[in-house]
């Protein structure tokens, strides 16, 4: 009798169990349904890859997906052949959703910018007339610049001396469309052109040139061979440095007997 009374227990147990999973799907089914009716779908166009800038976008780049219509971006790309065959406006990441102005059908002219190598700069100095005649400078030639500076407002007189070294020509004439100033203003340069010549530096070089330029002093340009690289260590020329170095003779004022 007892074992009879425990089976229709474990069978009445096994029956609300089931019955209770029963009940739970169906709450979940409801559930994902009724989620599905609330949130609206839309499909936009993301990149399946990264997509270099001006490189063309082909259609392995792109996969469609669904997205909530309530935060889909306006402009969202939804059919792939509006930019399949276009050039990238700059680089299209992995999973960004594509708008139509991310491509172009006209490639980007490069711009000043876009030539300089990561991690430099340029700087403008004004070119002197001797640099500008017969002596045609071009992009990637090497200069020493060359400073004339007098020391404590001439009171210790002028000295020369090589400052940075084999610093390469970028561009020469950029000074209009780049908006730099190429003026002579706090510098001396040796004749009055004012084409500037664009050097490509280092950030610390770049305002060791600044310096340079707004120094007073006097600026000249040596070109460097193509062969030479090393940085040689000059000594600066003072009147007494050139003095005894070429033996010149001071004059004295002899005295006049009354």
């Amino acid at each position: 009798m007892k074992r009879r009374g425990a089976l229709i227990l474990m069978a009445l147990g096994i029956v609300l169990a089931g019955g209770a999973s029963v009940l739970v799907l169906g709450i979940a089914r409801q559930a994902g349904e009724a989620s599905r009716a609330v949130i609206p779908q839309v499909f936009v166009v993301m990149a399946s890859r990264e997509i270099p800038s001006q490189t063309q976008v082909t259609p392995d780049a792109l996969v469609i997906r669904p997205f909530p219509a309530d935060f889909a971006p306006a402009g969202a790309v939804s059919n792939p052949d509006v930019v399949i065959g276009k050039l990238a406006v700059g680089t299209i990441y992995k999973d960004q959703i594509l708008m139509e102005g991310h491509v172009s059908t006209a490639r980007k002219s490069p711009s000043l910018s876009d030539r300089i190598p990561n991690g430099r700069v340029v700087i403008w100095l004004p070119m002197p007339d001797l640099l500008s005649g017969k002596v045609a400078l071009r992009p990637g030639d090497r200069l020493d610049i060359l400073l004339s500076l007098e020391l404590s407002e001439g009171k210790l007189g002028t000295s020369t001396q090589t400052t940075l070294q084999n610093v390469e020509i970028f561009e020469i004439g950029e000074q209009k469309e780049s908006g730099a100033s190429a003026s002579t203003e706090g510098v001396s340069v040796r004749a009055g052109n004012t084409q500037p010549l664009a050097l490509l530096t280092d950030h610390q070089d770049a305002v060791l040139i600044k310096f340079i330029k707004d120094s007073g002093g006097t600026i000249d340009l040596a070109l460097r061979s193509a062969e030479e690289e090393r940085i040689v260590r000059t000594d600066a020329v003072t009147v007494e440095s050139f003095t005894e170095r070429y033996r010149f003779r001071i004059p004295t004022v002899a005295e006049v007997q009354p």
